[in-house]
């Protein structure tokens, strides 16, 4: 099947400090566009207002000032009040009209007499006009016409025109400022995204290491909570999960290699099952050792003597695996099994007893095999004890393994090397726990190197 397209967009990687980066950055130009149209909308909208009442002011004292000289008929005094009003420079005409709309004051003295055109004239009322309109050489004008009233009769007229170039050169201006105060408001926030998107990043990015850590194999992570933010709450996850993990592969170390991989898979579920410490526990001790081996040995050469310890190992790795014991140790040409613990089993003893049955079993058949191929027979010998032990691991973070220690460890010993070949021994304590399974005969009480006193011995014949 043919594999989809990736395009080149889909396969960069930004990294995450730089989409943050980009991000805040996106929302501050966003913030400050707004807030600088904002702002010069609202300048724009104030410079009006104030032209529009400055306009509105000049015209009205016009109108007050043109008054009497307009009913007198006084054309001097009236286009000196042009005149000087004029010198405001954003003025840009002053007309003042009689009650026929005859021009009889003007800015310009040409249109002296004449009636104003259609854009300069508004229909006379009783109130204020304002309209603006735009030219090709003054721009934008705002235009007050002020009717002239005496006693109630409109004698005339006042039209003044303001231009808006200094409000379009103010806003113009103010633009320009807002402009160049936003650049550098987004380069400083842009410089400022980077940093605090790095600072953000920084705990993401050494939690990314520390899995990479954790996928070598590198379980010793340990990372530093820095916020109490969910960043935070992330990294204290994470150590958890690395305490977890190191545990596990502490059992594993421990375990996988003496005991049933059903037994470390069960101490996975349930860490807490695990002594560490050492803790005291009923457990039942099991040695089997191959008899004769070193006189076979010498008769055989290096690679059959290796080729038979293997076969041996298999036989007892099988036999004590298959009844969930933990294989303590190898002891050369003899083996030590331990059962209820690390995992509790209330019929340890039994367990201990299949085993040793599975184990001379075992050997009895790999001794026919070896005898139908011109080989020698093999023979064992097994001890079995139960009694409280100290069960815990031994040793360093770095190399430790499972064992027991206690009375019925040596027990246990003392039994399997005062065993005959192929006799399988046990104490009176597990002859007590297993008496209703097996067929044992007592051998009466047997003095077993190593202890002071005498110790009441069974022989296991088979399962009942």
């Amino acid at each position: 099947m043919d594999q989809p397209d990736v395009s080149p967009v889909a396969r960069l990687r930004l990294p995450l400090k730089l989409k943050l980066g980009l991000l805040i950055t996106g929302l501050l130009v966003i913030a400050v566009v707004l807030l600088s149209g904002v702002l010069l909308y609202s300048t724009e909208q104030s410079l009006l207002a104030e032209t529009t009442k400055r306009g509105h002011t000049i015209a009205q004292h016009l109108a007050n000032a043109a008054r009497n000289p307009l009913l007198t008929k006084d054309e001097l005094t009236l286009n000196l009040l042009v005149k000087d009003a004029m010198k405001d420079s954003d003025l840009v005409y002053v007309v003042i009209t009689d009650h026929q709309g005859k021009v009889v004051a003007h800015t310009d003295v040409s249109r002296l007499g004449r009636a104003p055109d259609a854009a300069e004239l508004e229909s006379l009322g009783t109130e204020p006009v304002v309209h603006v309109y735009t030219t090709a050489e003054r721009g934008r004008i705002l235009d007050f016409t002020i009717p002239l009233i005496f006693r109630r009769v409109t004698v005339g007229a006042v039209r003044v025109g303001i231009s808006q170039k200094s409000v379009d050169e103010a806003i113009a201006t103010a633009r320009n400022h807002t402009v160049m105060i936003s650049i550098v408001i987004v380069v400083i926030g842009l410089a400022g995204a980077l940093g605090l998107a790095t600072l953000m990043a920084h705990p993401i990015l050494r939690l990314v290491e520390g899995t990479r850590r954790i996928a070598a194999g590198d379980l010793t992570v340990d990372l530093a909570v820095s916020s109490r933010d969910e960043i935070g709450i992330l990294t204290e996850a994470f150590n958890t999960m690395t305490t977890s993990l190191r545990e596990k592969a502490m059992i594993t170390r421990a375990f996988a290699r003496y005991v049933d991989r059903d037994v470390v898979d069960e101490l996975l579920k349930d860490p807490e099952q695990l002594v560490l410490e050492g803790e005291r526990r009923e457990v039942t001790v099991l040695f089997c050792d191959l008899r004769g081996f070193t006189l076979l040995s010498e008769r055989l050469g290096p690679e059959d003597v290796v080729l038979l310890l293997n076969q041996f190992y298999d036989l007892m790795i099988e036999a004590t695996f298959r009844n969930e014991g933990t294989l303590d140790k190898f002891l050369g040409d003899a083996v030590m099994a331990v059962f209820g613990a690390p995992i509790a089993h209330p019929d340890h003893a039994l367990r201990a007893m299949r085993t040793a049955l599975a184990m001379r079993e075992g050997i009895e058949r790999l001794s026919r095999r070896r005898i139908r191929r011109g080989g020698e027979p093999l023979t064992v010998g097994i001890g079995v004890s139960t009694g409280e032990t100290v069960a815990g691991t031994v040793g360093t973070e770095d190399r430790m393994e499972y064992t027991v220690v206690g009375d019925s460890v040596n027990v246990a010993a003392r039994l399997e090397s005062t065993a005959k070949p192929m006799q399988i021994l046990i104490s009176a304590r597990t002859y007590e726990e297993v008496k209703e399974v097996v067929k044992a005969r007592p051998l009466g009480v047997v003095r077993v190197r190593g202890k002071e006193e005498e110790i009441e011995v069974y022989e296991v014949l088979h399962l009942l």
